[in-house]
């Protein structure tokens, strides 16, 4: 069985006020841009879907093409969800972020599992979205904290990157780049 998706963000207390108040504004290009890659991944995606269930194996290509897409809206959402506040790297190349995101690449899948992807990923969509609001919320406390404060504090910081871990693994999963299904851990 494979390996879970890992999304990992290194914790640093002390955080820039002023990239907080703009921090919304500055993640807009990536915005923009994986807005459109988004759709372009989802089109490939369903191309995948079609070639894992003809011939039981992944294409190299079209999963690589939608893992950097993924890893980069991973990086941006850590971003915009104030886990860390170096600025995320346009396109697929990582720098200079504190994240941890990945998994191996596996060139058999399970074609039942692929087939039934769109019904077998709506419990694990059904918890997300109560997660996400719990997320939703903390991130609305964080951004005031770090405002007053300058700082994050680590039990907020985690919780938010359990979300969006789950996040990260759901849309692994719905992406077909992995056969593991997505828990919140």
């Amino acid at each position: 069985m494979a390996a879970p998706v890992t999304f990992e963000v290194q914790y640093i207390e002390q955080r820039n006020r002023l990239t907080n108040v703009f921090r919304y504004l500055l993640a807009f290009p990536h915005l923009i841009i994986l807005g459109a890659l988004g759709i372009a991944a989802y089109a490939v995606t369903f191309v995948h879907w079609w070639y894992v269930l003809f011939t039981g194996r992944r294409n190299k290509g079209m999963w690589d093409f939608a893992y950097g897409v993924a890893d980069w809206s991973a990086r941006v959402n850590g971003y915009l969800w104030h886990t860390f506040d170096i600025y995320p790297n346009f396109g697929f190349e990582r720098r200079d972020e504190p994240v941890t995101y990945g998994f191996a690449y596996e060139e058999q899948a399970n074609r039942l599992t692929c087939a039934l992807r769109s019904i077998w990923i709506i419990p694990a969509a059904f918890i997300a979205f109560f997660v996400f609001i719990g997320g939703a919320v903390m991130m609305f406390i964080s951004w005031w904290a770090i405002l007053f404060t300058g700082r994050q504090s680590e039990g907020r910081q985690q919780f938010l990157v359990k979300v969006l871990r789950f996040g990260t693994r759901i849309n692994a999963y719905g992406m077909l780049l992995t056969d593991t299904y997505p828990k919140y851990e």
